[in-house]
């Protein structure tokens, strides 16, 4: 019922909010150009599915094992026969009398063609392999889907990198110009005598510091840039922004609970650890039953053309039944199927890692989604708290009534807040897509969403 409920709460949350973009759908859409050029140019994603490709080939390679195996031979020969010398019935030209002519030696050339068919009747081990190989190719299919949604975050990671950068980076210039602003009024101040020294002193020391952060800034927005060209290639440097205004939608069903149910039901990397274990308990028997009978359907032709002094031409034709069962291969068996125990072990603890892994993530995912609305919502009026505090702070130094210290400090507050606001946005857009991605659904059409949030080029 949990896991029902949470897809359904998945469903109604996308609806939502994309009945709240309806009347402010933008033309811009660099967020799904930049993932359908991923998709064509990510080496990870590219990577992941040679992987997938190569695994899926263990099927068809343990079936074979079970299907009719079919061989051709071919021989050219030379032989000779001693014969005694008083054998009748020798006329061949290749045939020699020994020095002592007690014997002859007689040469012959044989030609043979043969065809050989083998049908396994009975294989634990082949019937093992195949059953391995199902679950080694499950496994590689939800490791390639998973390797998909993780694309989707990826890129959505690294747009929101370059945003989060940029917007850092107009945040302090605007600070940087806005203390240069409040250093000259001070110095002017002090130039006609009615400021004192020390307030020139100070806010040479606000604006001293904010050229590091201007430096900063810059250098995470060319490392952002960076991030997102590893993953789709060069790219144009101007990139849509994210409006003002988001819609704040909380998770339904409300219950963290609920949504871990649901990861680890759906998951892509739970289910390709389980499918691994699966697949490595199979591993076992396959490997046991290399040390157990096996009953084959065999049959073969054979046509020689041979000289008369070896026989004639002769055709041979055989069908039957064949038993093989190595009993002793030194120890061989035994120790694989150790190592396939420990490979199995080890399989089961790469699975509960992948479960707590995934409780962890979708907990600290929907945990974040939660208080991200109240983030927004309390840096919001940060925002608009420090600019009251700045305005009111300078009519007080315009007025006598107060300090140059405690403006630069207003200030200082205030571009603090606009910092935090502006990332507490993109915060909230990641745990929303890591929430989806650790319950296994998140698609492009999320990516469809955000991308109405942001505004035009132009506009």
């Amino acid at each position: 019922m949990s896991v029902t409920r949470a897809r359904i709460g998945l469903q109604q949350m996308l609806v939502l909010v994309t009945l709240v973009l309806e009347t402010q759908r933008v033309c811009a859409n660099d967020l799904l150009d930049f993932y359908r050029l991923a998709l064509t140019r990510d080496a990870v994603l590219q990577a992941a599915t040679y992987q997938r490709d190569a695994a899926i080939e263990a099927r068809p390679q343990a079936l074979s094992q079970l299907l009719p195996q079919i061989s051709a031979t071919g021989s050219a020969t030379r032989e000779n026969i001693d014969y005694a010398a008083s054998y009748e019935g020798l006329h061949a030209p290749d045939c020699t009398l020994s020095a002592d002519a007690s014997t002859q030696r007689c040469y012959g050339t044989t030609h043979g063609l043969g065809l050989n068919l083998t049908q396994t009747l009975w294989s634990f081990q082949a019937f093992s392999l195949l059953k391995e190989a199902n679950f080694q190719a499950a496994a590689a299919e939800a490791t390639w889907r998973g390797a998909q949604e993780n694309l989707l975050l990826r890129v959505a990671l690294a747009y929101f990198a370059i945003l989060s950068a940029s917007d850092q980076l107009v945040t302090s210039r605007n600070a940087r110009e806005a203390f240069s602003t409040l250093l000259n009024q001070a110095k002017t101040r002090e130039k006609i005598g009615v400021g004192a020294r020390s307030d020139v002193e100070q806010a040479q020391s606000f604006y001293d510091a904010t050229e590091q952060s201007v430096i900063d800034a810059q250098n995470a927005l060319d490392d952002a840039n960076l991030a997102l060209t590893e993953i789709i290639g060069p790219h144009a440097e101007a990139i849509a922004p994210l409006q003002e205004t988001i819609p704040l939608v909380t998770p339904e069903p409300a219950s963290a609970d609920e949504w871990v149910a649901s990861a680890r039901q759906d998951n892509f990397d739970v289910r390709a650890a389980q499918l691994k274990v699966e697949a490595a308990e199979r591993d076992i028997s396959a490997r046991r039953g290399k040390g157990l009978p096996t009953l084959s359907l065999t049959g073969s032709g054979f046509k020689a053309w041979q000289d008369e002094i070896l026989g004639g031409n002769q055709s041979i034709n055989t069908v039957g039944v064949s038993f093989s069962w190595p009993l002793f291969q030194s120890g061989a068996v035994a120790s694989a199927v150790r190592q396939s125990r420990a490979l199995y072990r080890q399989a089961q603890a790469l699975y509960d890692t992948a479960q707590r892994d995934t409780e962890r993530q979708t907990r600290s995912a929907f945990r974040d989604v939660v208080s991200g609305i109240k983030r927004i919502t309390a840096a919001r009026r940060a925002v608009a708290s420090g600019h009251d505090a700045v305005e009111g702070s300078r009519r007080n130094v315009e007025f006598g009534t107060g300090s140059v210290f405690d403006l630069l400090n207003a200030q200082n507050n205030y571009y603090g807040a606009q910092r935090a606001f502006s990332q507490t946005r993109y915060d909230y857009l990641t745990a929303l897509l890591t929430l989806k991605q650790q319950a296994g659904s998140l698609a492009e059409h999320d990516l469809e969403v955000i991308d109405g949030l942001l505004v035009a080029h132009g506009s």
